[in-house]
């Protein structure tokens, strides 16, 4: 690195606007920072961070910030350390097509055209559980069948059930009132691999009648909650689109909805012998829905749809890991709306 390199150094200075601690991922538009080929962002100790440059022009930075206080970051050329991963994620072909993608704190897991292909029914997202930051999903489909990833051997598994619902946070349309079930994606593809973000588009085949879905998925690093982008093609009239996730009737625990927010505790699949919850949400920060209970599925109604994105989170945790119980999901589900609505703010400068 010559000397001119050495002293042209941009700062970002990260304000928490609200008096609680914050610990999250930002993005900031490249564009904004005239980034060199190879870039190191630095602490304020010196020490360097994880970043990430994600597939739609945004660098990630993974942050802390005190309450009401500013964090101060630098960027200077030079060649990054490498970085261990906090999320992964890909098309699993041995077992079906599944995709599947996890984070430090939970995972999940979307059906595709071989399961289709035999007729079963797994119209919506499912839930890994997690008792470890690790990622884990490479060793549960390893070791399946041998080791069954539907049982617990102290990381995580799957115990959510899915079948024909809507899982955690499927949209659909509805139609006469009803839902209506998508089927398992078409085609994917993977966007953003990490090392703080994982983001995967799948599209959905067209329906009799012209209808195409479109989904694109976000996970970050720390995050309970993976965003969802949806838009769909071919509408030819206004029509209410949902997004939802499972209730069971076996298991008629209160649904908690708040102010566009709604969740639930999930007594998992087999309840009396494992003897934990799943603790789900959907969170509506940047929309009004109707939040309504219906077919056994907790609904955010987008009313009106006809064209464009709209957006909203769903998200889980496990009462054997980080959230102990629906109390303490209610806590995180307050800060994540919270800090939806007063963003931590983004200053750039340069010397």
């Amino acid at each position: 690195m010559n000397l001119l390199s050495t002293l042209l150094v941009t700062t970002i200075a990260v304000m928490n606007p609200i008096h609680e601690q914050r610990q999250e991922v930002v993005e900031i538009d490249t564009a904004e920072l005239g980034l060199p080929a190879a870039f190191v962002v630095r602490d304020a100790f010196g020490i360097e961070r994880a970043t990430q440059l994600t597939y739609d022009g945004k660098l990630l930075l993974d942050v802390h910030v005190r309450p009401g206080a500013t964090a101060t970051y630098t960027v200077q050329e030079g060649v990054p350390a490498p970085v261990r991963s906090s999320v992964g994620g890909r098309q699993y072909p041995e077992r079906l097509d599944d995709i599947a993608f996890e984070n430090d704190r939970i995972g999940f897991r979307l059906y595709g055209p071989a399961l289709q292909r035999k007729g079963e029914k797994g119209f919506g997202h499912d839930v890994w559980v997690k008792r470890t930051t690790e990622l884990i999903l490479e060793e549960l489909y390893r070791n399946d069948p041998r080791m069954s990833f539907h049982l617990d051997y102290g990381k995580g598994l799957d115990c959510y059930g899915v079948g024909p619902s809507l899982g955690l946070g499927t949209p659909a349309l509805l139609r006469d009132g009803k839902i209506v079930y998508p089927w398992c994606y078409e085609t994917y593809k993977i966007l953003d691999k990490g090392p703080l973000r994982f983001t995967v588009q799948v599209d959905f085949p067209t329906t009799a009648d012209g209808i195409t879905e479109h989904r694109i998925l976000t996970l970050d690093k720390g995050s309970n909650f993976c965003k969802a982008v949806v838009w769909y093609d071919g509408l030819q009239a206004p029509t209410d689109v949902a997004a939802g996730f499972a209730i069971r009737p076996a298991d008629p625990k209160p649904v908690v909805i708040g102010n566009r927010y709604v969740h639930y505790a999930d007594p998992t699949v087999d309840p009396e012998r494992h003897q934990t919850q799943i603790y789900v949400a959907l969170l509506f920060p940047d929309s009004p829905v109707d939040i309504v209970l219906m077919e056994n599925h907790a609904l955010g109604i987008f009313r009106h749809y006809q064209s464009g994105m709209f957006s909203y989170y769903f998200g889980a945790a496990w009462s054997e890991f980080d959230v102990r119980s629906q109390q303490e999901w209610q806590t995180r589900i307050d800060g994540y709306m919270q800090a939806r609505e007063y963003s931590l703010q983004i200053k750039i400068s340069k010397k």
